[in-house]
């Protein structure tokens, strides 16, 4: 199952998601993501961009799905999508850029979480699953529309234009494949320090760490970290419900034993660092 994207022009990418970064300025600087001079980059460079997407006659209910898209995604995947688009010849070039983008387009991904609510409520019409189940699957749904819902507020985002659209784009998807597509949110599972144990499952590691991490103070992760563990956690008990139903998971004591022994040797910005390795959600130079 191939995660739903749609095709938008580069230039209006780049405009919705400056306008997002330089909104979010400090929030970067202070997680150590972006350097001192990004604000000032990013509103000159958005200016100018902004100049070149009007004679492209972008329809308006085409920028106001770019505009909820990136705004109900995670900060550092908007940052990427940023960084991609400027990553021209040897390196970061914005205003290569811009001389260059012309009309071109690109993919932009639905948003993770709402991808995710959507797949668990086809899931939860389309299989028979145990009270159990069933019951965990509702709590990660729950919580995940939960994440969706104070993103919506806090940027005044309607959300069901983009339910409604997730909805046609993975209606056509086998319940096989609504539990694969889990996969798509992970890099390859990690190989833990100090001894690489391949037969660990990477949700059950990512799970256990960010339970962890989000016990501690609130000095330890920024607002927008914790809100990305929060809904990188319930991505990760899905793949880790579908996993279990598909007979994946072996030795669960052992592996939560060998895990936790591993949690207990290292610090929180051990942590932080190791599931930006492990899993490439959270960027943690700080």
């Amino acid at each position: 199952m191939v995660f739903p994207t749609i095709r938008v022009p580069q230039l209006l990418l780049f405009v919705e998601a400056a306008s997002l970064l330089q909104d979010s300025s400090q929030v970067l600087l202070q997680a150590g993501q972006a350097s001192a001079d990004l604000p000032e980059l990013i509103a000159e460079a958005r200016a100018r961009a902004e100049t070149q997407l009007e004679p492209l006659g972008i329809p308006a209910d085409l920028r106001a799905q770019v505009h909820g898209i990136l705004r109900l995604t995670p900060l550092q995947s908007v940052l990427a999508y940023l960084q991609d688009l400027i990553d021209i010849g040897s390196g970061p070039d914005m205003e290569a850029f811009l001389e260059q983008v012309g009309s071109a387009s690109t993919l932009l991904r639905f948003p993770p979480a709402l991808v995710g609510s959507v797949a668990l409520g086809l899931l939860l019409e389309q299989l028979d699953f145990s009270a159990e189940e069933a019951e965990a699957l509702r709590a990660n749904r729950a919580q995940l529309e939960q994440t969706l819902v104070e993103l919506a507020s806090r940027y005044a985002i309607n959300l069901e234009p983009l339910r409604a659209a997730t909805e046609i784009a993975l209606q056509p998807a086998s319940p096989e494949e609504l539990l694969q597509l889990g996969q798509d949110f992970w890099a390859a599972d990690p190989e833990p320090e100090p001894e690489p144990q391949p037969e660990l499952a990477g949700p059950l590691l990512f799970m256990m760490v960010v339970d962890h991490l989000l016990t501690q103070t609130e000095a330890v992760l920024t607002p927008e970290q914790r809100l990305d563990l929060q809904t990188n956690r319930g991505q990760a008990e899905t793949r880790y419900l579908a996993m279990q139903k598909l007979g994946c998971i072996e030795n669960l004591a052992e592996q939560q034993a060998y895990i936790q022994s591993w949690i207990d040797q290292m610090t929180p910005s051990d942590l932080l660092r190791a599931l930006d390795q492990f899993f490439a959600v959270l960027e943690t130079n700080s």
